[in-house]
């Protein structure tokens, strides 16, 4: 096919300034594109980079920070374990000043102990001295029978005893009375015992307190009984004649008075 040039001379006249305008369009717009896809390239590029500097900044901020803190806070534990070992000495110091205080002291009280010692001997015995003094006063008996000594108290010494024919102890009293006479009680108190004893008769036995009254040689009526309440001046028997070991003497009453289980002479609390 053969182009005539004429007609492509035309074909340009007409229609060529409109192509040409239209390539240029062509070329800016891709030129265009080209180059903001290349700015926008390098903008991202940018961007990435500024991220990631920002980012080993706030990394950086914070390790310093971090290590910073954890500085102060190994100087604060070093400080505070300066200030308890600090308190710990002192109180270890403390301690030993108490103890050696107490010891001090506790040697003064041991020094102390053996005056106090003696101190309290002194007013136990004392004490004990004013009680029995006091008891012995407080203690008043009347006699069961108004009648004469027949035998005498004798415990740290010996009597005769007509019936035995021999010199003897006598843990009590015998007062003289008439068979049949009433024998009252010395002291108020409660009856602990009846009984039959194979030396001293038929007995009766009153209890009030740390003391006890015994009476013996009674005859068979015995008045009281085992637990009943009896004033002093009641009658609890009679006078009798079953003392087997003092049957050869008058007839009396043989009388023994007790304290805490020991014998004592009754004729000292006597009241009349």
């Amino acid at each position: 096919m053969k182009i005539n040039r004429d007609d492509l001379a035309r074909f340009f006249d007409r229609k060529g300034f409109y192509l040409i305008l239209f390539l240029c369009i062509v070329v800016v717009a891709v030129t265009a594109v080209y180059v903001t896809d290349n700015n926008l390239k390098k903008m991202a590029e940018l961007s990435t980079v500024q991220e990631s500097t920002v980012k080993t900044d706030s990394s950086t901020k914070n390790a310093t920070s971090e290590y910073t803190t954890t500085n102060n806070n190994n100087t604060v534990k070093e400080e505070n374990k300066v200030k308890v070992e600090n308190t710990n000495s002192t109180s270890v110091t403390s301690s030993v000043k108490t103890d050696v205080s107490n010891t001090a002291s506790r040697t003064a009280e041991e020094k102390v102990q053996p005056n106090n010692a003696v101190n309290t001997m002194s007013n136990i015995t004392t004490a004990s001295a004013d009680t029995k003094s006091q008891s012995n006063a407080t203690l008043s008996l009347i006699k069961p029978v108004n009648g004469d000594v027949v035998m005498e108290f004798a415990v740290t010494k010996l009597t005769y005893s007509k019936t035995l024919d021999e010199w003897t102890t006598h843990k009590g009293v015998d007062l003289k009375a008439d068979l049949g006479t009433d024998v009252v009680a010395a002291m108020s108190g409660v009856v602990t015992k009846v009984y039959d004893d194979s030396r001293l008769g038929n007995t009766v036995e009153i209890k009030n307190g740390s003391y006890i009254t015994r009476y013996s040689n009674l005859d068979d009526n015995v008045s009281v009984k085992v637990g009943q309440s009896v004033q002093q001046g009641s009658v609890i028997g009679k006078v009798g004649n079953t003392a087997k070991f003092e049957i050869a003497e008058d007839p009396h009453v043989h009388f023994e008075l007790l304290k805490d289980g020991n014998y004592i002479d009754p004729m000292q609390y006597f009241s009349k």
